[in-house]
């Protein structure tokens, strides 16, 4: 029997340490690495904002571009801005996802100071607080005057928004009440002076001006809300002779009232002030205190009164002068005659004397007044000196003085410079009559009333 047998020989192998070594090293490289199927973590979104208002500011009465920047923003034309109350938003119109530009246009009467702007698209609202500030584009660089009522005033306004200069000509100051009216405006670029009358009855309060530049059509409207302050004031009492007062500011005024007599009589009214330079004027208003009803304005006013309604009289320096006492007077007496109608020609003229003052009026061109008053001895070699004054402001008169024979004119007629003649004659050769003649203009549009004052001088 043949026995076989298999041989198992085993192979022995030495461990390796330098191959233990690096497996321990890719190990630790694999610890420290970072996980191949971790995410890496977001960084945070930032939110949308407004960072930019351009121009920051707006006039009232204007319409321009805003144009508004964001910050993260996606803006669409789906997007919609709001300046507040009194700012309409004509159009927003898209420059890009972070830009809009937004056409505005601002009310008369919106309340001004620092406003929000607000953009809205959907449910994203983003707001820029006090970003944007409605200013009034009128204001006062200088103010004159008692701010009172039954007051003068004078200054200089200034036009803010440099975008819009005052019209060269064409500009009207308005007011929100009628008891102010404007004696002059004269405007340039950024400027206008301006002197200003207050009526009596004008309330207690602050009131808006409105400088309207332009042609019809074509007008810009720049108003100062509340600028102006208007106190209420009691008439001082106004007596028969002297009235001492002072005044204690520069363009100031005082306002005074005085109650007639009922029965018609003449008051005379006239001012001096203590200071050199000065020029004091009285400015007379009739029981409505209206500057449209004025009496007269000088320094010296002469008022023809048929009843008991009071009338008020305004101290003002045209002028300025420093801080200043004066005096007015005030003298009542029996009103002139009137003429004796009819008295169209020579041989009906009215009998005057030859220092006298008469009440005349012209009906129309056709109109004509004769007066005739005797010249004694002592006279002869003196001029007549002839004037005429309102009655009615704008009666355009036209003086002539006649020797007896109604014909032979010693000098005139007068030159017709303005509404009322002060003219003198040649002088008187003779005793006798002398006749005045008393006619409309050749420019008068309508008749009036007048007085015919003559002296002998």
């Amino acid at each position: 029997m043949i026995l076989q047998a298999t041989v198992i020989t085993l192979l022995t192998f030495a461990a390796d340490p330098s191959a233990r070594a690096r497996l321990s090293q890719l190990l630790a490289a694999q610890r420290s690495a970072p996980d191949p199927v971790a995410l890496a973590p977001e960084e945070p979104r930032n939110e949308p904002s407004i960072s930019t208002v351009y121009p920051s500011r707006a006039f009232l009465e204007r319409t321009l571009d805003i144009t508004i920047g964001g910050d993260d923003t996606e803006w669409t034309d789906a997007a919609l801005v709001d300046f507040g109350d009194g700012i309409r938003v004509e159009s927003v119109r898209v420059a890009s996802p972070t830009g809009l530009v937004a056409r505005i246009t601002v009310d008369d009467d919106a309340a001004l100071g620092a406003r929000d702007v607000t953009v809205r698209e959907g449910e994203v609202e983003v707001v820029y607080a006090g970003a944007f500030t409605l200013e009034a584009p009128l204001a006062f660089k200088v103010l004159n005057g008692t701010r009172a009522a039954g007051s003068i005033l004078n200054g200089k306004l200034v036009q803010r928004d440099i975008t819009t200069p005052f019209d060269p000509i064409d500009n009207t100051l308005t007011f929100d009440d009628p008891g102010f009216t404007v004696d002059y405006l004269y405007a340039q670029q950024y400027t206008a002076e301006f002197a200003l009358l207050v009526d009596v009855p004008v309330a207690a309060g602050t009131y808006d001006l409105t400088v309207v530049s332009g042609l019809a059509g074509a007008q810009l409207r720049s108003t100062g809300p509340d600028i102006l302050p208007i106190a209420a004031r009691t008439p001082l009492p106004l007596e028969v002779g002297d009235n001492p007062g002072a005044l204690k500011e520069p363009f100031g005024t005082k306002l005074y009232k005085f109650t007639p007599p009922a029965e018609p009589t003449r008051l005379t009214l006239s001012v001096t002030a203590d200071i050199e330079g000065a020029s004091p004027i009285l400015a007379v208003l009739p029981a409505s205190g209206r500057f449209a009803d004025l009496l007269g304005a000088d320094a010296r006013v002469v008022v023809d009164s048929n009843s008991a309604a009071p009338i008020y009289v305004i101290y003002w320096d045209a002028t300025g002068a420093d801080a200043h006492a004066y005096t007015i007077n005030l003298a009542t007496a029996p009103p002139p005659p009137p003429e004796a109608e009819p008295n169209d020609d020579c041989a009906a003229a009215t009998p005057v004397t030859a220092a006298s003052s008469t009440l005349g009026e012209l009906r129309d061109n056709s109109d004509v007044d004769w007066f005739v008053f005797t010249a004694g001895a002592a006279d002869v070699g003196k001029t007549v000196h002839v004037r005429t004054q309102p009655g009615q402001p704008t009666t355009d008169t036209v003086v002539e003085v006649f020797a007896a024979d109604c014909t032979t004119s010693l000098g005139g007629p007068s030159p017709d410079f303005a509404y009322h003649e002060d003219f003198t004659s040649t002088a008187l050769a003779v005793a006798g009559p002398v006749y005045v003649k008393v006619s409309l203009s050749a420019e008068a549009s309508e008749g009036g009333t007048y007085e015919l004052t003559i002296a002998l001088e």
